[in-house]
C-alpha cells in the first residue's frame, strides 16, 4: 500500500510538471524561500545540499564497506541500493528533461536536468535504508533512536535546501521524496524476504544436524 500511494503521488506530480500545472505552486513557495534568503542561512543549507550528493553518499559507502563490523549487514545493502537509486533518478530525469530554474536565483552551479530532484530522492533512499538498517542492527535502541531523529531531519533539510539554493522547483523535491519512498520500501521488502530466507534456512541446517 505504500509502495502504490508513494507511486500514484509520484505519477500526479508528474502529470502536473507536464502538463506545467505547477507554475502557480511552484512560483509560490519559491519567493517565499527567497525572500528568507541571508548570509547566516546561505552558510548553513549550502553545506546541507552537499550532504546529498552523490560524492558524500559514495564516500559514506566506502566507510561503511571499509568497517569490518557493519560491512555486510549495513555496508553492503547500502551501498547496492544507493547505486540503484542513483540509476533509476538520472534515467526518469532523461525521461521528462524539465529545466532547472533560471541562472539568477542560483546560489551554486548545478548542471542536468530538474525533475524529480535526483538529491531528495537519494536522500530518502539512501539516509532511509540506513536508518532502517540501523534500527535493524544498532544494539543500542538509544543510539538508533537519535540518528534516527538526525537522519529524517537530514532528509527534510537537504529537501528544502535544493530549493533555497535555487536549482530545484518544489514539484521536483516532491517528486524525489514520493519515487524515492516507493523504491525505499520496495528495497526494506526485499531485504525483509533475504533475511527471511536466510533464517529459514538456518532454522533447517539446526534442525537437520
Amino acid at each position: 500500500m505504500i509502495i502504490g500511494g508513494a507511486l500514484l503521488c509520484f505519477a500526479c506530480i508528474a502529470y502536473w510538471v507536464s502538463s506545467a500545472e505547477t507554475l502557480y505552486f511552484d512560483t509560490a513557495i519559491r519567493e517565499w524561500v527567497y525572500s528568507c534568503r541571508n548570509g547566516l542561512l546561505n552558510a548553513i543549507f549550502i553545506p546541507v545540499t552537499y550532504m546529498g550528493n552523490w560524492q558524500t553518499i559514495t564516500l559514506l559507502a566506502l566507510i561503511l564497506l571499509a568497517v569490518p563490523a557493519v560491512r555486510y549487514r549495513i555496508g553492503l545493502p547500502f551501498a547496492v541500493i544507493s547505486l540503484a537509486s542513483t540509476g533509476i533518478y538520472k534515467l526518469v530525469k532523461e525521461l521528462f528533461q524539465r529545466p532547472r530554474p533560471e541562472l539568477t536565483v542560483r546560489l551554486i552551479e548545478q548542471g542536468g536536468y530538474s525533475f524529480p530532484s535526483g538529491h531528495s530522492m537519494n536522500c530518502i533512499v539512501c539516509y532511509g535504508i540506513l536508518i532502517y538498517l540501523l534500527r535493524r542492527y544498532c544494539p543500542n535502541k538509544q543510539t538508533a533512536n537519535v540518528l534516527t531523529v538526525l537522519l529524517s531531519l537530514l532528509i527534510l533539510l537537504i529537501g528544502f535546501s535544493r530549493v533555497y539554493v535555487g536549482v530545484h522547483f518544489p514539484t521536483d523535491i516532491l517528486g524525489g521524496w514520493s519515487l524515492g519512498s516507493a523504491f525505499l520500501f520496495l528495497c526494506i521488502m526485499i531485504l525483509e524476504r533475504i533475511r527471511g530466507d536466510r533464517d529459514d534456512l538456518s532454522v533447517y541446517y539446526r534442525d537437520h544436524r
